[in-house]
């Protein structure tokens, strides 16, 4: 499956134990998450207004404010993007746990009710530019019993290769 590493790389302990607890198996492999390009385009956007007033800009506390705010956000950008990368989907044998900063999702395959697929296809013109899946994972959340839904988009290396995986598992097929 395209963007899974192999199962040499381990999960960490706190999704090993989430696994553990919910009785998911053993590791199998996991899913990475790609970086955001627009995030990383906005920061670079501030970076070089950030240079210009620390080259050019004015000399007055609104100039040094801009430039604090400004390290400051692509500072906090930076840290939120490691966590967010440090993290991913990983696989386990009875379902899996996604991972991103401090938040874990774990979802067997036993619980999951449906999975729903959306494709947009992105334009210039009339010049085709690009397209983005989306998958809603629909299932019961063991602690609250609820339906509850989770998302797997383009964040995820390999989503359309995923939700089938995701689908062949749990017997649910996309829709």
């Amino acid at each position: 499956m395209a963007g899974t590493s192999e199962s040499s790389e381990t999960p960490a302990p706190r999704v090993l134990a989430r696994a553990a607890r919910e009785n998911l198996g053993g590791f199998e492999q996991r899913v990475r998450r790609r970086p955001g390009l627009g995030g990383a385009a906005a920061c670079l956007v501030i970076l070089v207004v950030v240079m210009n007033f620390l080259v050019n800009g004015p000399e007055n506390i609104w100039g040094r404010g801009v430039v604090v705010v400004g390290l400051l956000s692509v500072t906090s950008w930076g840290y939120v993007w490691s966590q967010r990368m440090r993290g991913g989907l990983y696989l386990f044998s009875e379902g899996f746990v996604d991972a991103a900063g401090r938040r874990l999702v774990s979802v067997a395959w036993s619980e999951i009710r449906s999975i729903e697929g959306e494709k947009t296809q992105f334009a210039i013109g009339s010049l085709p530019a690009g397209s983005a899946s989306v998958y809603e994972v629909a299932f019961t959340a063991r602690v609250t019993g609820r339906e509850a839904v989770w998302r797997l988009n383009t964040t995820y290396m390999g989503v359309r290769e995923l939700a089938r995986h995701i689908s062949r598992r749990s017997s649910v097929p996309i829709t």
